[in-house]
């Protein structure tokens, strides 16, 4: 009688280092993101403050 063995693939669990690298990615995009609209922010600022000024020029003027 003939004995036959076959080799079991057993799949290998994700190491630590994956679970790190997947976690500082998502913080890292983050970051880039809350940076990106940082940089937005005093364009904002100035397009509101010459909105306001504006508007209060124009609230000068009689109704016409």
């Amino acid at each position: 009688m003939k004995i036959h063995t076959q080799a079991v693939q057993l799949s290998h669990p994700q190491p630590a280092e994956g679970l790190v690298k997947r976690g500082a990615l998502v913080v890292f995009r983050a970051l880039r993101l809350a940076t990106d609209q940082a940089k937005q922010v005093p364009g904002v600022l100035a397009q509101a403050s010459a909105d306001v000024r504006e508007a209060w020029r124009e609230s000068a003027r009689p109704n016409a």
